[in-house]
């Protein structure tokens, strides 16, 4: 990502909250100075029922960082989902600069969302909980960061960076493999890096930090750190339905891999526009979730497929 970039960020408050300490929220402060490193933020909005939050610090909190606070009713059926789906679309319509869309959430109904913004040249960073986000979210997406990562960049983000040695990255590799199966999650080689980073156990940051068995230097790329590994049978990478999957050299793929990804069709500027204007008019007037409402969640999210 270049770092003169203009960046969106659309944050599921439930989904991720801030846990505050006085008028500092850590997970919201953490955020700001990923972002500030890697581009410029231009729309930067959280969502929740903030009536029913009853915290005015970090509400204030919030706000000194730049946020929007964006409030919605929780007694519409995913109307969070629905709102933020809405002014992604809306701000990717209205603001060609913004090349960059970060979305702080986990859940799968994004998927669509995700897509439609891909298929318009936008690029889709999913920021969340690593035990809880959708594995085809993350799949959909141009990349991800845990929570726990994003942490760990604020920490260290005065810290020199450390360089570990092949048979730790290894390890690391190997612990989120066996992690991820018992979890029921992927093991596809466009997501072990992103998880790799996400672990508490192990000081890997990045392919390019590891140290070559050889000593000759680091690794060029995680392909290149991951057919290191295989050639030393720590692992195995079979492909898949298209898509190469990482297992451990005892497993049985036909067993182990789960591949369904979900693909989703694109839609037309006209038709975006207009499904933008039709959820817009369907807030304003205060009927998204009714029952007897034609166009219900579901139909959107097939709209948006």
């Amino acid at each position: 990502m270049k770092n003169n970039e203009y960046i969106a960020i659309f944050w599921d408050y439930e989904n991720a909250k801030v846990y505050s300490q006085g008028f500092k929220a850590p997970l919201a402060e953490s955020l700001i100075d990923y972002v500030k490193s890697v581009g410029h933020p231009q729309v930067k909005k959280v969502y929740s029922n903030w009536v029913a939050v009853r915290n005015e610090t970090i509400v204030q909190a919030l706000y000194s960082l730049g946020f929007e606070p964006i409030q919605v009713s929780m007694g519409k059926v995913n109307s969070v989902d629905v709102k933020i789906a809405v002014d992604c679309l809306d701000t990717a319509i209205n603001n060609p600069d913004i090349k960059t869309f970060m979305i702080v959430t986990g859940d799968k109904d994004f998927i669509p969302v995700v897509n439609w913004l891909k298929d318009h040249e936008k690029k889709v960073i999913i920021i969340g909980n690593t035990n809880s986000v959708s594995d085809h979210l993350l799949l959909s997406s141009d990349g991800f960061i845990s929570l726990k990562e994003l942490s760990k960049v604020h920490e260290k983000s005065v810290q020199k960076e450390e360089i570990i040695s092949f048979d730790e990255a290894v390890n690391c590799l190997v612990s989120v493999i066996k992690t991820n199966r018992k979890l029921g999650k992927s093991t596809r080689f466009l997501v072990l890096n992103d998880y790799m980073r996400s672990t508490e156990h192990y000081n890997y940051e990045s392919y390019s930090l590891v140290r070559k068995p050889d000593s000759s230097g680091t690794f060029h790329s995680f392909k290149e750190f991951i057919e290191e590994a295989e050639s030393r049978n720590r692992i195995k990478s079979i492909t898949i339905e298209g898509f190469r999957e990482i297992f451990l050299p005892d497993e049985n793929p036909a067993k182990e891999s789960d591949l369904n990804p979900e693909l989703s069709k694109t839609v037309t500027r006209t038709d975006a526009i207009r499904i933008c204007k039709e959820l817009r008019q369907m807030f304003n007037d205060n009927i998204i979730g009714d029952a007897e409402n034609k166009l219900g969640y579901q139909e959107i999210t097939i709209a948006l497929k």
